[in-house]
């Protein structure tokens, strides 16, 4: 079997993730300190000696001329800092001589320096360092420290590191066991409120207080959670009403199409079951299109089709498809509009003033007067309505919801005009309001009149 077969089911959780993540990145700033101090701790630690050196012997030389300053800092300072100080004068006229110092001496011009970095004997190991600078008038500046601490301080560095590096890893253990599992018990009680919304249970007050990501996204799915519980309920409530709706239009077309296909009606009385029949068809046939409609433009997706639209036009041709009803209750239109061009989704548009002007002529009683009015940018629609009855304007826009009027006086109608009056100017961006004042429905719609 190849390791391409082995299947490995190994699943780590988010504690154990976050446990090996911080305590690999624990190890790895352990196994980085090592390697620097191996590769790069000796160097430092000269180039700091030389450091030392070279400020001791700036302050040597601020005092080189005054004989009691000078040997009071050279006893001072390698007390102090635990240097050896020479400063040998070597005379003109034995300098061919060439001892050390006087090769030296005679390496170096005035002013110059050099550090050299020699064994003490040769065969102990331990190391030294030591600065030469030929003075002005003959002299030679010698400054020696010895390195055999740095040897020390690398091996207790090393030690110190090695006991370092175990409190770090426990110390880092214990607290991230702690840290990472607090944090995995609030992922664990998200994970479990996600999987009830998933099974439509929504959980209520979904709520935790980390002060974190982790809390704000807490306060989403508690969000999430009661607006799905509300649209899953508005959903039920539609589907309910929507079947409500077209279950008397299909009882009354199958009971009426079973006495005509059985033979038990009259001749006489046919024309009324035809006709009975065929206005329970367009009434589901409105229904269904009004639920498409809604169904469609309800959509995130949805993009209207925008051209420009004369609202002078369409309302004057909805007054004429709807002129029956005018006719029948003896209605008298006040229509004060002019020529009005904007741009919109003619179809949709077409549907909302169709939706108003049907409604005004259908809630308003015999030989009364509507009024389509349009000042301030502002169009009006206003009808009176049969009496003063208390109506939540909040609700009636809300699909299948009617007004009391409207039952009473037994007026036919699906309760979805004006929820889709509603989107549709949503849609186009215009403010609208609806109020009832003095017996009348006062619809109004802000339009910004377009070029």
């Amino acid at each position: 079997m190849s390791l391409k077969q082995i299947n490995f089911p190994i699943k780590l959780n988010f504690f154990k993730k976050l446990f090996l993540l911080t305590i690999g990145v624990v190890f790895l700033t352990i196994i980085t300190s090592f390697i620097f101090n191996s590769l790069f701790l000796d160097k430092f630690y000269i180039y700091r000696k030389k450091q030392n050196i070279v400020e001791i012997r700036n302050s040597l030389v601020n005092v080189i001329n005054d004989k009691n300053k000078l040997e009071n800092y050279i006893y001072f300072a390698e007390d102090s800092f635990g240097v050896k100080i020479d400063l040998n004068f070597i005379p003109q006229n034995n300098r061919s001589h060439m001892s050390g110092n006087k090769k030296i001496f005679n390496s170096l011009k005035i002013n110059e320096s050099t550090f050299k970095i020699r064994e003490v004997d040769g065969t102990s190991g331990v190391m030294f360092i030591r600065y030469y600078e030929r003075l002005q008038d003959g002299y030679l500046l010698s400054i020696r420290s010895s390195m055999a601490v740095m040897a020390e301080h690398i091996q207790d560095i090393f030690l110190f590191n090695i006991f370092t590096a175990f409190f770090s890893l426990i110390m880092s253990s214990i607290f991230v066991s702690i840290f990472s599992k607090k944090i995995n018990r609030n992922i664990m009680y998200l994970k479990n409120s996600a999987e009830k919304i998933a099974k439509l249970e929504y959980p209520k007050n979904i709520s935790l207080n980390s002060g974190d990501e982790l809390e704000e996204l807490s306060h989403s799915l508690n969000e999430m959670s009661k607006e799905l519980s509300v649209s899953i309920e508005n959903l039920k409530l539609f589907v309910s009403n929507a079947s409500h709706e077209l279950k008397t239009p299909i009882s009354v077309l199958c009971l009426y199409s079973q006495a005509l296909a059985r033979g038990n009606v009259s001749e006489d009385k046919k024309k009324e079951y035809y006709k009975t029949m065929l206005d329970k068809s367009l009434e589901m046939r409105s229904l269904t299109e009004s639920l498409l409609t809604l169904s469609k433009i309800n959509s995130p997706d949805y993009k209207l089709n925008k051209e420009e639209v004369n609202l002078k036009t369409l309302i004057e041709n909805s007054l004429e498809q709807f002129d029956y009803l005018e006719f029948q209750k003896n209605i008298d239109i006040d229509l004060k509009i002019f020529d009005l061009f904007i741009s919109g989704d003619l179809n949709l548009l077409k549907i909302a003033i169709n939706n108003l002007v049907q409604n005004m002529l259908k809630y308003s009683p015999e030989d009364s007067t509507i009024f389509i009015t349009f000042e301030n940018n502002t169009i009006t629609f206003k009808n009176p309505i049969y009496f003063n009855k208390v109506i939540n304007i909040n609700e009636i826009f809300e699909p299948f919801q009617r007004g009391e009027n409207a039952l009473n006086e037994n007026i036919d109608g699906s309760g979805l005009g004006l929820s889709l009056v509603k989107k549709i100017l949503q849609l186009h961006k215009f403010q609208f309001d609806l109020a009832i004042e003095n017996s009348s429905f006062i619809f109004n719609i802000d339009i910004k009149k377009t070029d």
